[in-house]
């Protein structure tokens, strides 16, 4: 028995060193939040991207000023980068979105469903919507607006668009 253990114990240090190399690479990223699926992801490029792909992005790389926003939703590394999110594209450049009736965003004049901006998070934080009733905005060039699957992402909803550019184009390896 204790040889089997022996091996048992080989074979899960091969596998720990095996994905410590994958995530170390760069070509994976490795997503721990509700916006998508839990798990692993393949980095592909940010070529191509269309609606409905699932994108990584820094939160530094979103449009506008959000020095409004909790520390709790982005953490820095040593050299300043934040962990990034993981979010679903669902506009891109020329798209219009609007906030709508019951506080739901239209994208090109359809509704998407479970997009109602709250105005606080789980842990009583205020969040700030970045649209207002009403309001109408044209996507201009390099600029992509992000969903996350649950209805308590935090996406543009509340950060607004993002850099196109930066966004890079992920697909799910091992999800769970």
């Amino acid at each position: 028995m204790k040889r089997f253990e022996q091996k048992a114990a080989v074979c899960i240090l091969i596998i720990g060193a095996l994905t410590a190399v994958l995530l170390l690479s760069g070509l994976f990223t490795f997503n721990v939040s509700s916006s998508v699926a839990l798990g692993l992801w393949l980095r592909l490029s940010n070529k191509n991207i269309k609606i409905g792909d699932i994108v990584e992005i820094n939160f530094e790389d979103f449009i506008d000023d959000n020095s409004w926003v909790p520390a709790a939703y982005y953490k820095t590394n040593e050299v300043g980068r934040t962990a990034p999110y993981l979010k679903r594209v669902a506009a891109l450049p020329g798209d219009l979105i609007e906030l709508g009736e019951f506080n739901l965003l239209k994208i090109n004049n359809k509704i998407i469903l479970n997009s109602m901006a709250l105005s606080q998070d789980r842990a009583g934080n205020n969040l700030r919507n970045y649209l207002n009733y009403g309001d109408k905005l044209k996507l201009k060039a390099n600029e992509v607006w992000l969903t996350s699957d649950s209805p308590r992402g935090f996406d543009s909803r509340y950060l607004g668009p993002a850099k196109l550019d930066k966004c890079v184009k992920v697909l799910p390896v091992l999800i769970f």
